[in-house]
Order: structure tokens, then C-alpha cells, then sequence
């Protein structure tokens, strides 16, 4: 089995950006509700943003951790491995520090700028993981002598 690389990793890339956009809106203009549940806050009718939010957490965790692995394969670029892994591992955090900033009641500055963190991180690992994919891909220009290796 064989994964496209180019379209996994930026679907990755796309969700990080509904992310950003949703996190944005919800620092803003959320609601949050009266629980330290996670299963409660997902429930909560008021504002179906922080539902999505979550719940795109919860694809981005698990697509970054099935490229991540596959990046371990043979047919992967050797360099791609470790930025996929990176990624995988920064929405892992910013996922964590969300659900601890669920359970703190929506009032933990410290988890919700380790949320955005772990996001940033994972942008950056996904953004060089693109650029590895391109380079490496069929057609593409090979490596000079001032590419590093």
C-alpha cells in the first residue's frame, strides 16, 4: 500500500488552518460552558464551534499519527520521517493541552497558550514536511550541492 504523501500532508496542513480560524473565533466570540467534563464541553449545545474544534483535534491527532507512521516506510523520503513525527507529536500537545484547558474549566491562560503553541510547532513541522514532499517528488529539481542533506 502505497500513501500520497503530497495530499495526506496537506490535508494536514488544511485542517491546521480551519484550526487556527476556529480557535481565533472561539478566543473571541466563544461561549464556553459551566463544566470541567470533556465529554460535557463536547455536548454543549450553546456553541457548536468548540464541538468542531474538538473534533477536529481529534482527526488531525490521529491523520498526523497515521502519515507519521507511514512516513516510516520505505517509499518515504528519509528526512520526511522525523518532520512527520515532529508534527504528530505538536498536535498530540496542543491536543493535550486543550483537553487540560476543557478540564481547568476554560480558565487556564498557561493551557490554552501551550494549545497554541503545540500548534504553532506543528505548523512549522508540517510546512517543512511539504517541502521535503515537493522536492522529493517525481519531476521535481534534484538537490544541488548547496541543499543540505
Amino acid at each position: 500500500m502505497t500513501i500520497r504523501f503530497p495530499l495526506w500532508i496537506s490535508a494536514i496542513g488544511g485542517l491546521l488552518g480551519v484550526q487556527l480560524v476556529l480557535g481565533i473565533w472561539l478566543n473571541l466570540y466563544g461561549t464556553y460552558p459551566a463544566t470541567d467534563n470533556v465529554v460535557r464541553a463536547v455536548m454543549y449545545r450553546g456553541d457548536p464551534e468548540l464541538s468542531a474544534h474538538l473534533g477536529i483535534a481529534v482527526v488531525l491527532v490521529v491523520l498526523a499519527f497515521v502519515v507519521a507512521v507511514s512516513a516510516f516506510g520505505a517509499e518515504a523520503p528519509p528526512r520526511l520521517r522525523w518532520y512527520t513525527l515532529g508534527t504528530f507529536l505538536a498536535i498530540l500537545g496542543a491536543y493535550e493541552a486543550g483537553i487540560l484547558l476543557i478540564e481547568s474549566g476554560f480558565s487556564s491562560a498557561l493551557d490554552s497558550l501551550l494549545m497554541a503553541a503545540g500548534f504553532v510547532v506543528g505548523v512549522v513541522f508540517n510546512v517543512a514536511s511539504q517541502i521535503i514532499v515537493r522536492r522529493a517528488a517525481p519531476g521535481a529539481a534534484p538537490p544541488t550541492a548547496s541543499d543540505p542533506a
